[in-house]
């Protein structure tokens, strides 16, 4: 039933042609819908890889819609990025309710800091909160939205980035909720749409949030158990960080500063309005404001110890995984030492804050149970990273560093697919997961196993879908591999870059994209770059220095003699059909530091497994990300382009061959650098 009604909107001649302008029948697409489609009505999962311009997106939501209004059933689509779901919510969705029999009842989930807080509006309105002249400006600025909006939510304020850093003083957050306590509960705009959830069919969700929402507190989504992941190729690595726990020096001063801070004139804090208000409570409020102060001085001690463990440089952030090594250092052994009196310091301090609440006798100073609750999660984090996951081997802890200081420590389990299974995948009747990248040399089996879904496909109820993209590559694409550059690890590689970029880039003319692994590199490049391409009236447009992801993408797409240089943001997500996109340039293999804690996870499980951790997640993650960069040149059946990779790994190392059998582009030449330029004239 379910599979006639789908031909009858994606078939050769259905409604989705006749009716959707600019649609195009696409026998992968249908074939991908279909196998959905059999998830659904049979109860089982599937892993499907739709290829660039197969059109996955309507591929799921139509059986999914079919589904849920049939049966009426909730089926909830997560996806990464908030260009896909703002591209589902705003155009997806509202074009296939007009071709759809009957409504589509659908709502969008979205983190609760996306939305105004009424009491805490409310507190600024009566003055009760000191602000500073920036804030004051940000209030004023979105008074009339704040009396009028019906939903709240921060995406309907038309503000600078500048106004926008201030709009925390108003956001609804977990930690100063006050649930059913709040006087302006009935007008919780976060609450509204946890309402609109309940009524919907489809509900369209962030990773991070389905994540955050399911394996820890489950107070967004309403019951589900038809689940449709996009994007699916992040979701191991979004996994791992939503289980990851922080002990941050800044969140512990921000709310102990919040009770009692001294200053020149004194001291100001909760504390201090609380002895005011509440003078027989003088004792206990004195006792906590001292075990305040010293749980300031022993957190700023923790951290200055814990920062000598490893030294780094002052100019960027850093994240350092804790050795055995490390934890015999001298300056370790202080760092817990110090840790040991920090914990009992602040057991001392929740003593006495409860003490001072249940002796308030139902006084209405709400605030003081937020405080104690946010103290407590940081105190139960800092117990969880120093005092169990230290010495596991089935978790890793790491030090972040922020100029050169350490400003974290943070833990995480090395597998999260067991996790995943007993929180997630258990409560499924149906589950899809679909990208355009997920396989490796056309094998699933690393995905699979990575994203803790190999036991569901020895039970057979797993099956997977592969289609490849539409487009004719062979036609609209070729590769260069430039075959002399120096190795990425060379001394010279950045001036080398440089000189190659220089001729390549006034030889194109511009609408070229230049991805980097690295920042530092893609800064050193960009100054040697800049003069030259000044000269030659091309615009660099440069990631963290011309502006951020919004800007530099208007700037590249409304001038075509411009070049944008980009990190990870830009190697997945962009969408840039026709002649916006000429030349995509890679300068370096994507693969991960080994000291990324998510990489050192990853190893640490193959070590234990008697594995090699380059062989089963190192060189598949490198595919994926490789392939997610290359598939940012052709978009449509028109775009026509060269991809230039400068890194000579991919011609002289065995793992090449792996990484170009993953790509969608066959068409290869390995050329010298100084003919790289007139190679590309002749291709473009």
């Amino acid at each position: 039933m379910l599979d006639k009604q789908i031909t009858l909107y994606l078939g050769p001649q259905g409604k989705m042609k006749q009716e959707l302008a600019g649609f195009t029948f696409r026998q992968e697409q249908l074939k991908i819908a279909q196998g959905i489609g059999n998830a659904f009505t049979e109860e089982t999962f599937v892993v499907a890889e739709a290829g660039t311009g197969v059109g996955k997106t309507f591929a799921y939501l139509i059986p999914a819609v079919l589904w849920a209004s049939q049966r009426g059933e909730k089926v909830v689509v997560s996806t990464r990025t908030k260009a896909l779901q703002q591209q589902i919510m705003e155009h997806d969705l509202p074009d296939l309710a007009k071709i759809m029999d009957g409504p589509i009842k659908y709502a969008e989930a979205r983190g609760r800091e996306n939305y105004l807080c009424w009491n805490k509006y409310m507190t600024i309105l009566a003055g009760k909160k000191r602000l500073s002249e920036p804030e004051q400006d940000f209030i004023q600025a979105v008074l009339y939205w704040a009396e009028s909006t019906r939903t709240g939510d921060r995406q309907e304020l038309a503000l600078s980035g500048e106004k926008m850093k201030f709009w925390p003083v108003l956001a609804a957050d977990r930690n100063n909720c006050l649930k059913d306590k709040c006087r302006y509960h009935d007008k919780c705009f976060r609450l509204k749409m946890i309402r609109n959830l309940d009524k919907a069919d489809i509900i369209v969700v962030n990773h991070a949030l389905l994540l955050s929402d399911t394996l820890v507190d489950n107070t967004i989504l309403p019951t589900y158990e038809n689940l449709i992941i996009d994007e699916a190729h992040t979701f191991i690595k979004e996994s791992f960080d939503s289980l990851s726990f922080r002990f941050g020096l800044n969140e512990t001063h921000h709310y102990l500063g919040i009770l009692h801070e001294k200053i020149k004139k004194g001291s100001r804090g909760y504390l201090i309005h609380l002895k005011s208000q509440y003078t027989h409570l003088s004792a206990l409020i004195t006792e906590a404001s001292q075990f305040t102060d010293r749980a300031a001085a022993l957190s700023e001690e923790f951290f200055r110890k814990l920062g000598q463990t490893a030294v780094y440089g002052d100019q960027y952030s850093y994240q350092h995984v804790i050795t055995l090594r490390d934890q015999e250092k001298n300056a370790f052994t202080e760092a817990v030492d110090t840790y040991v009196d920090w914990q009992y310091n602040i057991n001392l301090l929740l003593e006495r804050l409860r003490s001072i609440e249940a002796k308030l006798d139902g006084a209405e100073e709400p605030e003081i149970a937020a405080i104690i609750n946010s103290l407590q999660e940081i105190s139960d984090a800092a117990y969880l990273i120093m005092e169990e996951n230290l010495t596991r081997d089935d978790a890793i802890c790491w030090i972040e560093f922020e100029r050169g200081k350490a400003a974290a420590v943070c833990s995480s389990p090395i597998y999260t697919g067991n996790t995943l299974g007993e929180k997630l995948y258990d409560r499924l009747k149906t589950l899809v997961m679909v990208s355009a990248t997920m396989t490796v040399d056309n094998s699933f089996e690393n995905f699979i196993s990575r994203c803790g879904l190999k036991t569901y496909q020895q039970q057979g109820r797993l099956s997977t879908l592969l289609e490849s993209s539409p487009f004719d590559f062979d036609q609209q694409a070729a590769l260069y591999v430039v075959k002399d550059m120096p190795d990425p690890g060379s001394d010279l590689i950045n001036l080398e870059m440089a000189e190659v970029l220089k001729e390549l880039l006034v030889s194109v003319g511009g609408r070229t994209m230049v991805l980097f692994t690295a920042r530092k590199q893609m800064e050193e490049v960009a100054e040697i770059l800049r003069p030259y391409l000044m000269e030659n009236n091309l615009q660099l447009l440069v990631q963290n220095q011309d502006g951020e992801f919004g800007a530099l993408m208007e700037g590249f797409t409304g001038d075509e003699r411009s070049i944008l240089m980009g990190l990870e943001t830009f190697w997945e997500g962009i969408d840039l059909k026709g002649d916006l996109l000429k030349c995509l340039v890679i300068v370096k293999l994507p693969f991960r530091s080994p000291s990324d804690p998510y990489c050192t996870a990853w190893d640490k499980y193959y070590q234990l497994q008697k594995k090699s951790g380059f062989q089963y997640f190192m060189l598949p993650d490198a595919a994926i990300r490789l392939k997610q960069g290359v598939g940012r040149l052709i978009r449509s059946e028109q775009d026509r382009g060269a991809v230039v990779i400068l890194d000579p790994r991919l011609l002289n190392k065995k793992y090449g061959q792996i990484l170009c059998n993953s790509l969608p582009i066959k068409k290869m030449a390995a050329v010298p650098a100084r003919d790289l330029p007139e190679h590309i004239k002749v291709w473009l």
